[in-house]
C-alpha cells in the first residue's frame, strides 16, 4: 500500500510542462482580453446614455495626468536637444528641430503617455475592479441586472481611447518647446530658436501627426482593457489584488510596445 501511495504522488513538471503551462495563462489572458474588447466594444453605444461617467472617468485619466506628463515631456525634449546637439556640434546642428519633431510625434509622445497612462491610470483600474472581484461587488452588480463591462469598464474604456490622443498632442507640444528652451538658453547649441522652427516644419508633416494619433487610440484601449482584464479575474484576497495590479501594468507595457512596432512597420508599409 506505501508503495502504491509514493506512485501516485504527481511528479512537478518538467521544463516543456512549465512552458507549456505559461503558453497557456498567455493565451487565457489574451482570449479574456479580446472577449472583454468585444463585448466592451458593443457597449460603447450607450456611451451617450453614460456622459456622466465617462466624463468622470476622463477627468480621472487624462486631467490628473497633465502635470506628470509635462514634466516628463519638457525633460524629455531638453535632453533630445542636448543629447543631439553633443553628437552634431561637427556637423550640422540644423538637423535639431526635424529630430525633436519627428522624435516627439510619432514615438516618444505616444510611448511615454501611454507608459504613464498605464501605469498611473491603469493600475487604478486594476486596483478597483480587483477589490470589487474579490469582495463581491461586480456578482452584485449581476444580482441587480447591472452589467459590470457597461457600467464599469466600458467608461474607462472610452474615457483612455479619447484621453490618450489629447495627451499626446499635449506631450508633443510641450516637448518641442522643451527642446526650443535648450536651443535658446544654452551656448553650447550654435543654433537660433527661429532656425530650429524652420527646420522642424520643413520635415514634420500632418502624417506623422496622424501616425501618433492612430497610436494613442490603439495604446488607450490597451491601457483599459488589459488592467480591466485583470481586474475582474482577481482571484486571493489582498495578495490576489496586488499581483494583478503588477500583472496588468507589466502586461500593458509589453503589449503597447507590440502594438507600437505594428502600426510603425504598417505606416512604412504604407
Amino acid at each position: 500500500m506505501a508503495v502504491e501511495a509514493i506512485a501516485r504522488v504527481p511528479r512537478s513538471p518538467g521544463p516543456l510542462g512549465r512552458l507549456g503551462a505559461r503558453i497557456l495563462d498567455v493565451l487565457q489572458v489574451l482570449g479574456e482580453a479580446t472577449s472583454l474588447f468585444m463585448a466592451t466594444a458593443r457597449a460603447t453605444a450607450f456611451a451617450p446614455i453614460d456622459r456622466q461617467r465617462v466624463v468622470a472617468q476622463m477627468v480621472r485619466v487624462g486631467t490628473d495626468t497633465l502635470p506628470i506628463g509635462a514634466l516628463l515631456s519638457v525633460f524629455v525634449g531638453m535632453v533630445l536637444v542636448v543629447q543631439a546637439a553633443d553628437q552634431l556640434r561637427d556637423v550640422n546642428e540644423s538637423v535639431l528641430g526635424p529630430i525633436v519633431g519627428l522624435a516627439m510625434t510619432k514615438e516618444l509622445g505616444p510611448v511615454m503617455m501611454a507608459f504613464l497612462l498605464a501605469g498611473r491610470a491603469g493600475s487604478a483600474m486594476a486596483a478597483e475592479l480587483g477589490s470589487m472581484t474579490v469582495y463581491d461587488e461586480i456578482n452584485a452588480l449581476r444580482t441587480m441586472d447591472i452589467d459590470p463591462v457597461r457600467f464599469l469598464v466600458m467608461p474607462r474604456f472610452v474615457a483612455a481611447t479619447l484621453s490618450l490622443p489629447l495627451l499626446i498632442l499635449y506631450s508633443d507640444f510641450i516637448g518641442v518647446w522643451g527642446g526650443a528652451l535648450v536651443v535658446a538658453l544654452d551656448p553650447a547649441v550654435k543654433l537660433t530658436v527661429n532656425e530650429y522652427f524652420a527646420r522642424m516644419l520643413e520635415w514634420v508633416h500632418l502624417s506623422d501627426i496622424v501616425v501618433g494619433l492612430v497610436k494613442g487610440l490603439v495604446f488607450g484601449m490597451v491601457a483599459s482593457i488589459v488592467p480591466c482584464t485583470f481586474g475582474l479575474r482577481t482571484r486571493g484576497g489582498t495578495e490576489g489584488i496586488a499581483t494583478a495590479t503588477t500583472s496588468a501594468v507589466v502586461w500593458s507595457f509589453i503589449l503597447i510596445l507590440v502594438f507600437d512596432f505594428m502600426i510603425v512597420r504598417g505606416s512604412f508599409a504604407a
